[in-house]
């Protein structure tokens, strides 16, 4: 399923131990590249959600967003161009139907 790097799990950490929140991973299906993933904070898990803990840091999915996170990896990357979290899903590299021309 998901997984998530330390440096990842240490940042989530502390944006949520200030609001005692879980990270809600959710995926939209659409788009150039067919994926865009989306993270909010929630209170709880929904009905349904898978809920998966990475060193005390709670993970809600939905079963449509699922499917999805196989295999994808979350890391929190700095560089030039600022911070953020970066998702890798080796089975979405090259599916972009625009051949690289869209932007």
């Amino acid at each position: 399923m998901l997984t998530l790097t330390d440096r990842a799990v240490s940042v989530l950490k502390s944006i949520c131990a200030e609001e005692a929140l879980g990270l809600r991973i959710t995926v939209n299906n659409s788009g150039c590249s067919g994926i865009q993933y989306g993270m909010s904070l929630e209170e709880q898990p929904g009905q349904g959600d898978e809920v998966l803990t990475f060193d005390d840091l709670k993970v809600f999915i939905d079963p449509p967003s699922a499917m999805w996170l196989t295999g994808v990896n979350v890391d929190y990357v700095e560089g030039d161009e600022g911070a953020g979290f970066q998702f890798d899903n080796p089975a979405a590299a090259g599916k972009c139907s625009c051949s690289g021309k869209c932007g």
